[in-house]
């Protein structure tokens, strides 16, 4: 009985590692790129449920900051970009949601493992994987921060 069960175990272990279409233990990445005129900073903040938030980063102009993690169930990983010199400019959005909806209809798909987002003039962009093509999916509000 006891063979029987690691034969099962190794079977099953093996096929999972085929299987292309399971989500949950996939590596991921988010990446999020600076294209504002006049080479303005974008300072990024992200943060994924109760866990502490990455630190915050000051990306220069035509630059790419990277997170990288696994999917875990219900993965959520939430952002908060300013837009430099003076950062008024603020977007708060859902980078990542550990769903196959959310991985092919807003990230274009999981190849490659990234869900790609542009900061531009006039809002966030993600990049749909497979068409290449980016959409604008939030716009910038003022907000009243404190000086750094």
């Amino acid at each position: 009985m006891e063979k029987i069960l690691i034969c099962f175990l190794f079977i099953f272990f093996i096929s999972i590692q085929q299987i292309d279409s399971l989500l949950i233990f996939r590596h991921f990445n988010i990446q999020i790129s600076n294209q504002l005129a006049g080479n303005k900073q974008l300072m990024i903040n992200c943060r994924s449920g109760k866990q502490q938030a990455t630190k915050v980063d000051f990306l220069p102009f035509n630059t790419v900051w990277t997170l990288k993690f696994t999917v875990f169930p219900k993965t959520l990983i939430w952002c908060n970009v300013w837009m430099g010199p003076n950062y008024v400019h603020h977007a708060k959005f859902n980078a990542f949601i550990g769903k196959e909806s959310f991985i092919h209809d807003i990230c274009g798909g999981r190849k490659p493992n990234i869900c790609f987002w542009q900061a531009q003039e006039d809002g966030i962009y993600v990049r749909n994987n497979a068409a290449g093509t980016f959409k604008l999916m939030y716009k910038w509000d003022s907000t009243n921060i404190k000086k750094l």
